[in-house]
């Protein structure tokens, strides 16, 4: 079979039970179960997860575990952003897409 029939999605760096497995885990149990995990493999999944919607708060718990040059290695300027939304969370709190909620004025204009 020729290449010509892959899909174009990036291949996860660790084998997919593991990852449901992650996805299934609190904070504390992923924490545990990355740092046994090579340091450029360990970045290539928060890579891998950053770049999917419903895994980015698991891919700022695996980014937190890994060092800006493992994560620059591993994805370049994206891993430069992700090492730095992992150290300042909360101003990355709000999940993309949210509308911001603006404060309603009920006074009038004369």
């Amino acid at each position: 079979m020729s290449n010509r029939y892959r899909p174009n999605e990036p291949t996860c760096p660790v084998p997919l039970e593991l990852l449901a497995l992650l996805l299934r885990s609190s904070e504390e149990r992923v924490v545990e179960t990355v740092r046994e995990l090579p340091p450029l493999q360990r970045a290539a999944l928060a890579a891998y997860c950053v770049a999917r919607t419903h895994m980015r708060r698991i891919a700022l718990v695996i980014a937190a575990e890994c060092s800006e040059h493992a994560l620059w290695e591993a994805a370049g300027k994206v891993g430069l952003a992700l090492f730095e939304q992992c150290r300042d969370q909360a101003s990355f709190d709000r999940e993309p897409g949210l509308p911001s909620k603006r404060k309603v004025s009920l006074a009038k204009v004369a």
